[in-house]
């Protein structure tokens, strides 16, 4: 009986340790991306084989149907160390914060896939600049670390001296953001700060609400000072274009073939064009496919784009060069087709700027920046503009077939000034914990409004454009000079 008993409490003992009686102390609790910490773990079974696990997660941005729709996360795990617990219950470990999204992760003693132990590290963001002086135009590049995924902790909005320039996110980074934008302004020092707030505008009294955790700040600073010099001018506006994606053959099909020499190009680049397994001599009508209308009063519609003929050789075979439409940025198809028979090609149209002028004006005169290639989708209908580090506002592309022309005054500060141009996102929704996904809004229907949805960010500069959900797009920095004379 008495053995039975001593059996009956070892294994009760034994269940005690897999549940986790034990203790985990971080020290510190709390920190940025590469902090150093002593994790101590304390009543633990003498002899025991222990992990220090850190919990992430893998997160992505959904854009389903061309629609934004938030963001999907999935658990991550990864072992910071192991120990053997000594005699007296204890096992310390020692880690460096690793890069990550920022807030609350918990970290867990494992042994043997059991949870001994647990405790709650908080990453708080942090922000540096490079380089921190320089002459007007100097381009500085803006790090953020500790970006969360979650909801209220996605979003940390950038102010030049003050202005609202734009909002940076970390999704597809894993919790780093980074944006480089211009120095504006004049000689000496200009205040660069970042405020967390997943609204259009920032939070300013973030430590008030609901969602705040004391461990991480709400407000974030950094110096730049603007020395004399030559402005610092930025590159050509075709430089900043994105490259020509390399073009691969569709899937491989009985009958004709069409191969161009780039899967995507700008506004007006040539696209080499080469068919194949036409019919012998035949003439062939090249069609391009496309949307118009608007999502706000027609809906959006298909339509065909005439390209013209172009003859086949006796060995059914043609080659032809054609330029890239002025139309939406985005997926369009090429076919070429004889009768009943047809061959197609997928090609995109990537944004480009197309003309920005004069380059020296007179204070309050006017300036006029013209975009080609902005797309149909609502993570690609809008480019936003900013004015010496000021969101001044966005242009869409849809009802003029990707093109955005803004006009602008010139400001009355004699010199140097800049225009970055960002994309963003014009509509869209966060879906709200445990609610179905929304339908895709009506024309003139407003996202925020359908069940389960929030809107967010929305029609903001995206800073860091890398993160962009949805298409790869790309930012532009222009430059023109303000003169009284």
């Amino acid at each position: 009986m008495k053995r039975a008993v001593l059996l009956a409490m070892a294994a009760l003992v034994g269940m005690a340790w897999a549940q986790g009686t034990g203790r985990l102390a971080l020290e510190p609790s709390s920190g940025t991306v590469g902090t150093s910490v002593v994790a101590t773990a304390t009543g633990l079974e003498p002899g025991l084989e222990v992990e220090l696990v850190w919990m992430s997660v893998e997160a992505t941005w959904d854009v389903s149907a061309e629609t934004f729709r938030g963001i999907t996360a999935t658990d991550t795990r990864s072992v910071l160390g192991t120990a053997t617990v000594g005699d007296d219950g204890q096992a310390t470990f020692e880690f460096t914060v690793p890069e990550d999204y920022g807030y609350v992760h918990n970290v867990f003693v494992e042994a043997g896939g059991e949870q001994v132990a647990r405790q709650g590290f908080t990453i708080a963001p942090s922000i540096s600049i490079s380089p921190t002086s320089g002459p007007v135009g100097t381009p500085i590049t803006v790090t953020v670390t500790g970006v969360g995924f979650r909801f209220w902790q996605l979003a940390w909005h950038l102010l030049y001296d003050g202005a609202h320039t734009g909002w940076l996110s970390a999704i597809t980074t894993n919790g780093t953001a980074t944006a480089v934008i211009p120095a504006t302004g004049a000689e000496g020092f200009h205040t660069l700060q970042i405020l967390s707030g997943t609204h259009p505008v920032p939070y300013l009294n973030q430590q008030q609400a609901p969602t705040y955790i004391p461990q991480v700040p709400t407000v974030l600073g950094a110096l730049f000072e603007i020395t004399a010099g030559a402005a610092v001018m930025p590159a050509d506006p075709d430089e900043q274009s994105l490259p020509r994606a390399p073009f691969g053959a569709e899937t491989a099909t009985a009958g004709p073939t069409l191969e161009l020499d780039y899967a995507s190009g700008t506004v007006g680049s040539d696209i080499a064009v080469r068919g194949t397994g036409f019919p012998a001599s035949s003439t062939v009508a090249l069609t391009w496919t496309t949307t118009r209308g608007n999502d706000i009063i027609s809906g959006l519609v298909p339509f065909n784009i005439d390209l013209g003929s172009v003859d086949a050789g006796a060995d059914g075979s043609f080659q032809t060069v054609i330029a890239t439409p002025d139309d939406l940025g985005g997926d369009h198809t090429l076919e070429a087709t004889v009768g009943d028979v047809k061959a197609v090609a997928t090609y995109t149209i990537t944004p480009s700027v197309m003309a920005v002028g004069p380059a020296v004006v007179a204070p309050g005169e006017d300036i006029t920046i013209t975009v080609k290639g902005v797309g149909w989708s609502d993570t690609a209908n809008i480019y936003t503009f900013v004015l010496d580090n000021g969101y001044i506002g966005y242009g869409c592309g849809v009802n003029s077939q990707g093109d955005v022309t803004v006009n602008l005054k010139a400001p009355g500060q004699v010199g140097t000034h800049y225009i970055q141009i960002y994309p963003s996102i014009y509509r869209g929704v966060i879906i709200a914990p445990g609610a179905p996904p929304p339908p895709r809004p009506e024309p003139g229907q407003d996202a925020s409004l359908l069940p389960g949805a929030n809107a967010t960010f929305l029609q903001l500069p995206m800073l860091n454009h890398i993160d962009h959900p949805g298409e790869e797009l790309p930012a532009f920095t222009l430059s023109f000079e303000v003169r009284t004379d």
